[in-house]
């Protein structure tokens, strides 16, 4: 039995270096998961879906205002591109268009959505507007939805 012994304590022994590489390994990588702020991004992942994640980065109604398009494409049954107008001076370009971009689909300009600009519109009464975007006159349009500075405006005939 004494040798049986020895030979597990002489196998320990052997195996505590192999071991603490291992730990310092994990130590090492959960850090830089700590950093790399992994934990709180499988936290987000995993406790909101898709749509309130992207409406967390790109806002309801603001910046590029993907909550207030995905309102409309969903609660109107849209199944075509729609011109979208977005006059935030943060971007480029006008980005929030390609949320819910078809391709190989025509851009239908009887239906705009006006995102963070006011200004553009000159009320006609209640719910009839003339909008002039970027010094574009678009014409007359009815407003079929408003939030805050965001409209779905249809062509008026």
């Amino acid at each position: 039995m004494q040798y049986d012994k020895y030979l597990f304590i002489s196998m320990i022994l052997k195996n505590t270096h192999k071991n603490k590489k291992a730990i310092y390994l994990i130590i090492i990588f959960i850090f830089i998961m700590h950093l790399n702020g992994s934990f709180y991004n499988l936290y987000v992942l995993s406790k909101f879906n898709i749509t309130e994640r992207l409406i967390k980065s790109y806002g309801n109604c603001g910046q590029a205002s993907y909550g207030f398009i995905n309102h409309v494409y969903n609660n109107f049954n849209i199944n075509e591109n729609i011109l979208i107008l977005n006059d935030n001076p943060n971007f480029s370009f006008n980005n929030s268009i390609w949320f819910k971009y078809k391709p190989n689909v025509k851009i239908n300009k009887k239906k705009i959505i006006l995102i963070n600009n006011k200004k553009s519109l000159d009320f006609i009464s209640k719910n009839k507007v003339k909008l002039i975007f970027n010094e574009k006159d678009y014409g007359i349009y009815n407003i079929l939805k408003n939030i805050d500075n965001c409209f779905y405006l249809e062509k008026y005939d």
